[in-house]
């Protein structure tokens, strides 16, 4: 994959017109994605004495991520500024009033449930909305992967960020004030996101008659379904890793050993991430998705038997590799397959089905592993990209993009609004 002389360099897409502030203020606001969970764990377990409650109030807030790709068509339909800020204040009502409901004694789990409900139901889609926004300064096919790629790599270290921000914060204080920091980062990075130059210049609403016919939005378009279960199937073969890598941790009898496995794996995806962000490729969706699925389920099934920790921890560095690649590859057929005005939709249905195979990996492999050991829930999730990587091979060649009308060259729309 030799990159090619000129290729766009990672500080090149970042100083496109109104980029870097964009790009801030979504890392700001998606750090609060990094905490959440330890937040609400932490503060519904102090405030009610049960873990049971403070799993279900998780549980709840993380069903909510199925709305999501309803507020990003309200994004699209209605425009940015007037969706993103209304989401993040309600988040935020939701946040402090858990958290305050937990300073003055309040114990009712149903309480705390429904205000942890409430709080996914009103959580901004921030990633979609930067992909949008890089969707419309990269034109570029070349620049376009660049732009993914950091997203997807940043992204990667603000999950890794998170939960150490909420260990410094308990360090000094409560888990209170990881509800009250969680909140404020939320609400501080959607303002500035959406106030910035490149948000008002590509977060427009769309007034397209083809995208606002169906109610369907891109689920119709020719392919899409097919990437979305390619995508559930990714995710059904990547789910039961974490619960199977504590098993087998806690089987070893190195249980604290589950961090540096996991730091492995992050580390593989972000280094995946930038060196595929770095070299451009023939853009040959059915391809790529094949050798990368193909790769995850050869060393999901090396991880069957592997019973050294140290090979363990060096097999997971390598399915990071592919990892984020994989997501790039699949936001970029994605924009392909769907119409301008759907993609910010069509990024946020492959995160969220891609978070549902994820869930459903993990809590199956929990029954497998009671019943099997960690050993069959890795072979399980090797089998479901194996399965995966059938689907890609046979209907793959519905992951072309359609022909599209040529049209003549020009700025990309919203360019003139931009400001350096």
């Amino acid at each position: 994959m030799p990159r090619l002389p000129g290729a766009v360099s990672y500080a090149a897409v970042l100083r496109r017109p109104g980029v870097l502030r964009a790009f801030t203020a979504a890392v700001v606001g998606r750090l609060s994605y990094g905490m959440i969970s330890l937040a609400l764990l932490l503060t519904v377990q102090d405030a009610t004495g049960s873990y049971a409650a403070a799993g279900v109030a998780l549980g709840g807030y993380a069903l909510t991520s199925f709305v999501m790709p309803v507020k990003s068509r309200l994004i699209d339909r209605l425009g940015a500024a007037a969706v993103l800020p209304g989401l993040s204040v309600g988040l935020t009502l939701c946040l402090l009033a858990l958290a305050g409901l937990a300073s003055v004694g309040v114990a009712a789990p149903a309480t705390f449930v429904a205000l942890a409900v409430g709080a996914g139901l009103f959580a901004p889609p921030l990633g979609p909305s930067m992909r949008a926004i890089w969707a419309g300064v990269t034109p570029e096919p070349e620049a376009r992967r660049r732009a993914y790629s950091l997203d997807g790599v940043v992204e990667e270290v603000l999950f890794a960020v998170g939960p150490l921000l909420v260990a410094v914060i308990l360090l000094v204080s409560s888990s209170l004030a990881v509800v009250v920091v969680t909140a404020v980062l939320n609400l501080v990075g959607t303002l500035a996101l959406v106030t910035s130059a490149a948000s008002r210049g590509h977060g427009q609403p769309h007034r397209s008659p083809a995208a606002r016919s169906r109610w369907t939005g891109p689920l119709t378009r020719p392919g899409f379904a097919v990437l979305l279960v390619v995508l559930l199937g990714v995710g059904l073969g990547g789910g039961p890793l974490e619960v199977a890598l504590v098993a087998r941790a806690e089987a070893a009898g190195r249980s604290a050993s589950i961090g540096y496995l996991l730091a492995a794996l992050s580390v593989g995806s972000a280094v995946g991430g930038l060196l595929w962000g770095r070299f451009v490729h023939q853009h040959r969706p059915r391809e790529h998705l094949a050798g990368l699925v193909a790769t995850s389920a050869a060393l999901g099934a090396a991880l069957v038997p592997a019973g050294n920790l140290a090979i363990v921890a060096g097999l997971l560095f390598l399915t990071g590799l592919a990892s984020s690649p994989l997501l790039v590859t699949a936001y970029l057929t994605a924009d392909d397959l769907v119409l301008e005005e759907q993609q910010r939709e069509a990024s946020t249905w492959v995160s969220t089905v891609g978070n549902l195979g994820v869930a459903f990996g993990a809590s199956a492999a929990g029954v497998i592993i009671d019943h099997g050991g960690p050993a069959l829930a890795f072979a399980a999730g090797a089998a479901a990209s194996t399965l995966t990587l059938l689907v890609v091979l046979s209907l793959g060649r519905r992951l072309a993009a359609p022909s599209r009308p040529v049209e003549e060259p020009g700025p990309p729309p919203g360019t003139a609004e931009l400001r350096p």
